[in-house]
């Protein structure tokens, strides 16, 4: 009888699911129209005129935690007009629902709002985007949102053509004038700010010519027919429910008064660092892919690695890349050692096998490690846990101690490269699923003391952060990990892992999934 019962069950749902089909419901959105540029108050050098009328771009490299999200504030507070953002990941957790409350502060005194997060995310944040949604400044869409949002099994096992494609972009533009791009999601880890683990990542905030084709690609992705306002995948909310969030939000305030202030003093921070690291200009470009690449119909110049190679050329001297996720597979991995081969410097740094929050993809860059090697590219893999010297901005504000008294785990998150003086810096990992399955974006910067800054910085930090990767007498694989005294540790197997994890690992890369990571 139960037998029975479950196969009926199961014909009936194949029949609900035949009749709706796999095809999402016809999306209510309109089309908006660009927006208009608001520049004059965002910066007050004299001479922003000449540099703007020459083409070039104000930056300034955001690898400090606090620097990036107090960045981050900063263009929230200070906007006068709009604000768009789009981001792949943004939790409900502490991180997430301050830079909301930011938001929701900015939409309450009159500045637009309009925010695209990738279905990926979840429905975790749900019941706090539904009253959100309903403030006339401040319209939220989901982008490719599952058809099963709360069974999403059921999208996996009849529409995965259609889920497997995301929307990776991290993007905040305020007034359509400066914008923050780069490696990091919305989410403690991101910025130092979690208790148990934390992610090294860069961003990169810029003001001027290239924000004008940021703007543009923030408008192809919110116009998408895969760009679904949240009202229509949530409902319409109460004016209680904003009102609720609203007092919420105040009650928390009161009640992290710490955290209040330590905001405020970032952004004095922010404003004495950009004083001293004043903006460097130079030619950058924005580029991105096509949001038509999650239908798989980008092609060309609307794909982003095809814009970086033709902004960024062929290296002539040395190429330095650092990717949370490394997967060359055999076209990359030929790439790169016949750089080496003709002289050039090829320098890479990714996750070791115990840092890596997506040990799956260890599998498959594992694969070409000797092959790297054997050809004189340089390897290192980031150590899974970092020694601090100091507390993080966090730590201070909330009283609490990182675990391990000054050890915390820790995994690489950046994506940049640099090529002859030409630095890409974005979300655009170096593996099959960036190049062909996700959209993603970054900025692409012409400064020779950009890539001098990124190389010295890597020549200093590598032998504290991570493990170098040669091959010894025999030809095997070893790891040299440099002491705090000057000793070198070396191993024979990938540090800090078991005989068991090396077989799965090593069993995982013979599946035939490759081009999924």
């Amino acid at each position: 009888m139960q037998i029975r019962l479950a196969i009926q069950v199961g014909s009936f749902f194949l029949m609900g699911l035949s009749l709706t089909g796999c095809n999402l419901p016809m999306n209510d959105a309109k089309p908006e129209t660009s927006i208009h540029v608001y520049a004059k108050h965002w910066l007050n050098e004299t001479d922003v005129e000449q540099h703007l009328s020459q083409g070039l771009t104000a930056y300034l490299a955001l690898d400090d935690a606090f620097t990036s999200i107090a960045s981050r504030v900063h263009l929230i507070r200070k906007a006068q007009h709009h604000i768009d953002l789009q981001y792949y990941i943004w939790k409900d957790d502490y991180i997430g629902h301050m830079m909301l409350q930011e938001l929701l502060k900015a939409a309450d005194r009159g500045v637009k709002v309009r925010l695209l997060i990738d279905d990926q995310n979840g429905t975790q944040l749900d019941n706090v985007l539904k009253p959100l949604a309903s403030h006339p400044n401040f319209e939220i869409k989901i982008f490719n949102p599952y058809k099963f949002r709360k069974l999403r099994i059921i999208d996996y096992a009849f529409r995965f053509k259609y889920i497997n494609h995301r929307m990776h972009n991290k993007l905040i533009i305020a007034d359509g004038a400066i914008a923050v791009t780069g490696g990091r999601n919305i989410s403690r880890e991101y910025f130092d700010a979690s208790d148990s683990f934390q992610f090294t990542d860069l961003d990169i905030l810029f003001y001027g010519n290239a924000v004008n084709h940021a703007n543009d690609v923030f408008l192809d992705f919110w116009n998408d027919p895969l760009s679904y306002n949240a009202t229509q995948l949530l409902g319409i909310s109460s004016p209680v429910e904003i009102q609720h969030l609203r007092q919420q939000y105040k009650l928390d305030a009161i009640e992290k008064n710490q955290v209040e202030n330590k905001i405020e003093f970032a952004q004095k921070q922010l404003d004495t660092n950009l004083k001293k690291r004043a903006f460097n200009w130079a030619p950058a470009h924005f580029v991105a892919d096509s949001p038509n690449k999650i239908r798989g119909q980008a092609t060309g110049q609307q794909l982003i690695y095809q814009q970086m190679r033709k902004i960024m050329g062929e290296p002539k001297q040395h190429m330095e890349l650092v990717s949370a996720y490394f997967v060359p597979t055999q076209r990359g991995t030929k790439y790169l050692t016949d750089l080496s081969k003709n002289n050039i410097k090829v320098r890479v740094l990714t996750n070791s096998f115990v840092a890596n929050d997506v040990a799956v993809v260890h599998a498959f860059y594992q694969k070409y490690r000797y092959d790297l090697l054997k050809n004189g590219v340089q390897l290192y893999e980031f150590k899974p846990y970092i020694a601090r010297k100091k507390r993080t901005w966090y730590e201070v504000m909330t009283g609490n101690v990182i675990p391990a008294k000054g050890k915390s785990a820790s995994s690489l998150h950046a994506k940049f490269f640099d090529i002859d003086g030409i630095v890409f810096i974005g979300s655009f990992n170096f593996d099959p699923r960036s190049a062909n399955l996700n959209t993603e974006v970054g900025l692409v910067v012409e400064s020779n003391k950009l890539q001098d800054g990124i190389s010295k910085t890597l020549d200093q930090y590598l032998p504290q952060v991570a493990y170098q990767l040669k091959l010894n007498a025999n030809n095997e694989i070893i790891w040299l990990d440099q002491q705090p005294d000057g000793s070198i540790r070396e191993y024979k197997t990938d540090p800090d892992t078991t005989r068991f994890q090396r077989f799965s690992i090593k069993t995982v890369s013979y599946l035939p999934i490759e081009w999924m990571m």
